[in-house]
């Protein structure tokens, strides 16, 4: 068995911006603030991550209380938020899900993101691929803020049930170099999908991922020849 390892923003979906607007809403209900604007980009980051950063942004300091309350609003905003921005699913990614949900092939779907459970779950079902995924063999963003440790977390995971496992068995798919580092922390091979990426070609050229396609495949055999030869 081999396990995909999907992201989600960017790679599967794009929310139209759904994400940010509500995080933005939240922390400027929260703060009392009539404007705010990120100050690094959000791509390829964990939403626990991203709340620090706001939470440093604003006040100088770190307050875990803050950043909690800040998560937990934002799972409620996000929902509201989904609907009215009208994003949408990737190129032939619900065929391709589908097609490596059949044990037969040998694979597993699974999910590396930097959104929280709750926050993944929520896009997720939004778009009508959430039954898709193994949840229980999945990474979120409230593990860790170190994108990269969340891969280390899993390796350890399922090292600790099966001790026979090789990084081979790994693949990740993702949209931002990021995914790439997350996946060379375990040796494991990541694939860039660009159709939905804000990065180009030459951005990926220090990181070096395993392969870079411009979109998922019409039929979705052609991804599971490349993936046997990870």
């Amino acid at each position: 068995m081999k396990y995909i390892f999907w992201d989600i923003d960017g790679t599967l979906l794009l929310t139209g911006g759904a994400g940010v607007m509500a995080m933005i809403d939240v922390i400027k209900e929260h703060y009392f603030l009539k404007d705010f604007k990120f100050d690094k980009t959000l791509a390829g980051r964990t939403d626990s991550d991203i709340i620090r950063g706001a939470v440093l942004q604003i006040k100088g300091k770190f307050n875990a209380a803050d950043a909690a309350n800040l998560l937990i609003r934002y799972h409620m905003a996000l929902p509201k938020h989904l609907p009215q921005c009208f994003g949408s699913l990737l190129y032939n990614v619900e065929e391709t899900l589908k097609f490596f949900s059949d044990p037969a092939n040998g694979y597993m779907n699974c999910l590396l993101t930097g959104n929280t459970k709750t926050g993944a779950k929520l896009k997720l079902a939004h778009y009508g691929i959430e039954e898709y995924f193994d949840f229980n063999r999945s990474a979120f963003g409230e593990m860790s803020e170190d994108r990269s440790q969340l891969a280390k977390i899993l390796w350890q995971r399922f090292y600790s049930v099966d001790p026979t496992i090789t990084p081979d068995q790994f693949i990740f798919v993702g949209d931002t170099p990021n995914d790439v580092k997350c996946a060379n922390a375990i040796d494991a091979k990541c694939l860039i999908v660009l159709n939905g990426s804000s990065y180009s070609r030459e951005d990926f050229e220090q990181v070096k991922p395993w392969k870079i396609i411009d979109h998922l495949p019409d039929d979705p055999s052609e991804l599971k020849a490349l993936f046997d030869e990870a």
